[in-house]
């Protein structure tokens, strides 16, 4: 005979809740040994940082010691002064060839109405060369008793006197305040006419007088000869030096104007002026 105890005994319970056993993700404390080592990683970089930090400055402050400039020497002068060149650039005391910075002087320099261009060279341990390319007079621009003067750019330069003899470009048509406050303009009107002044003389003799009033036309006066230019130059004179040949008869010795402003022409007149 089987009792209601045996039954109960075999019956699954319901709902009995399972025993967790404890898993790979169960979180554990660190040991003491652990936080003793990171403590004392810890300690270790932050020393290397410092000695670091400490080391490289005394390293820039010995290399600003070892370079420190003592001596400045300026080639390519003629009208700039090395005074001039000294107090532009402005150079504190104790500079050190490291720490000087070539653009930022060569911006100094180059608002220096005569200074073209300049570069500079380190040469170690003390010394600093300085090398200045100035701009030269291409032209004589402005009265002939004070003239300013020109270089092949176009660019104004200072106010001096002409030396005796000379045979430079005068240009004429605008005023010194039209190249001040027309700059651009003003620049490239006298670059062409100083560029076509440089190519005539290949082939005429003279001084040339270069008016540049006009923005679309550059005359060029010689002893016995004016020429009219557009703005395609280089086209206009090689178009007149393979036609020159063949009237270089007529021009020689006489009074004429030729005109190349028209495309595929080459228009001779009698010079009036």
């Amino acid at each position: 005979m089987i009792s209601r105890e045996s039954l109960n005994a075999n019956r699954p319970r319901k709902n009995r809740p399972l025993k967790k056993a404890g898993g790979p993700g169960k979180a554990k404390t660190p040991s003491t040994a652990l936080k003793v080592r990171r403590v004392v990683i810890g300690g270790v970089l932050a020393c290397l940082i410092v000695v670091v930090v400490v080391g490289g400055r005394q390293v820039i402050r010995w290399a600003d010691e070892w370079t420190e400039i003592q001596q400045i020497t300026v080639v390519g002068l003629d009208r700039v002064t090395r005074d001039e060149v000294l107090t532009r650039l402005d150079l504190p005391p104790q500079t050190s060839l490291f720490s000087v910075d070539p653009e930022l002087l060569a911006t100094r320099l180059d608002s220096h109405p005569w200074v073209e261009s300049v570069a500079f060279e380190r040469v170690f341990p003390h010394s600093l060369v300085i090398q200045v390319a100035e701009r030269q007079p291409a032209a004589v621009f402005g009265s002939p008793t004070e003239p300013y003067f020109l270089d092949a750019e176009g660019y104004l330069l200072p106010k001096g006197k002409a030396p005796e003899g000379t045979t430079l470009p005068i240009v004429d048509g605008v005023t010194s305040k039209f190249m001040t406050q027309h700059e651009a303009e003003g620049h490239r009107r006298a670059k062409q006419g100083i560029h076509i002044a440089e190519l005539l003389s290949q082939q005429f003799s003279g001084r040339p007088r270069i008016d540049v009033s006009q923005p679309h036309t550059t005359i060029v006066d010689l002893p016995n000869v004016r020429f009219q230019f557009g703005r395609e130059v280089e086209d206009q004179w090689q178009r007149f030096l393979v036609l020159y040949p063949t009237v270089k008869d007529k021009i020689e010795g006489r009074s004429q104007e030729v005109d190349l402003r028209f495309a595929q022409k080459v228009i001779f007149r009698k010079r009036t002026l």
